[in-house]
C-alpha cells in the first residue's frame, strides 16, 4: 500500500522550470540559497555562469507537489545572451531589482521584460521582486510605481530581503499557485512583513 501511495506522490509531482532574471548584484543567488538552503552570505559573490537546483514542495490549498527547477543567471552584460538559452521555455520568471539602486528596477523594465517578451516560447507566469526590503530605508524605488508596473505586465509582485528571508517562500508559493491556477490573484495588500521596515523608517 505505501509503495502505491509513493507512486501517487510522484506522479502527481508538477515540474516547473523558473529563471530568475535581473542585472548582477540585485541578490538572485541570495534569493535562491536562502529558499534552497535557509542560508545568508553577506560575502556572497555574483554568479558568473548559470547555476541550477531543484525544490519539491507541496503548494497551500492547492493539494499539488511542484517541482521546482530553478536557474540562477548571470546578470553581467557579457553574459545576456547565454541567459535566453534558459528563459527560452521557462514556466515562471523572476525579475529582480534591488529596491536601493533605481538602474537595477530600469533594468527589468526595458531590457530584461522586452528580451522576454521577443524569446521566450511559453506563456510564463511573472513576478517582479523588490529585493533587499531589510534596506527599507535607504530605497530609490517607490513601492506604486514597481506595483503599477507588475500589475501593467500581468506579473504578481513580491516584497524580499534574502538576508531576513522575507517573502521567499510566499514568492514561490504564490508563483506556484498562479501557474496551477492561472486566475489566481494575490492581493498584495495582504502581505504585511514589509511592515516591520517601514515602520523602522
Amino acid at each position: 500500500m505505501a509503495d502505491e501511495n509513493e507512486d501517487e506522490n510522484v506522479n502527481n509531482i508538477l515540474d516547473a522550470k523558473v529563471v530568475f532574471l535581473g542585472e548582477t548584484g540585485v541578490g538572485k543567488t541570495s534569493l535562491i540559497r536562502q529558499y534552497i538552503n535557509h542560508a545568508f552570505d553577506e560575502s556572497c559573490n555574483s554568479s558568473i555562469s548559470s547555476q541550477f537546483c531543484s525544490k519539491t514542495v507541496n503548494i497551500p490549498k492547492v493539494k499539488k507537489l511542484i517541482r521546482f527547477d530553478i536557474w540562477d543567471t548571470a546578470g553581467q552584460e557579457k553574459f545576456r545572451s547565454l541567459a535566453r538559452i534558459f528563459y527560452r521555455d521557462a514556466q515562471i520568471i523572476i525579475f529582480v531589482y534591488d529596491i536601493t539602486t533605481r538602474l537595477t528596477f530600469e533594468a527589468i523594465q526595458q531590457y530584461w521584460y522586452e528580451e522576454v517578451k521577443a524569446n521566450c516560447t511559453n506563456k510564463a507566469v511573472l513576478a517582479v521582486v523588490a529585493n533587499k526590503y531589510d534596506l527599507y530605508s535607504e530605497k530609490k524605488v517607490e513601492d506604486k510605481e514597481a506595483i503599477e508596473w507588475a500589475d501593467k505586465i500581468g506579473a504578481i509582485f513580491q516584497w524580499t530581503s534574502a538576508k531576513s528571508n522575507m517573502g521567499i517562500d510566499l514568492l514561490f508559493e504564490n508563483t506556484g499557485r498562479k501557474l496551477l491556477i492561472p486566475k489566481f490573484n494575490y492581493k498584495k495588500e495582504d502581505d504585511q512583513d514589509r511592515l516591520l521596515y517601514e515602520k523602522k523608517k
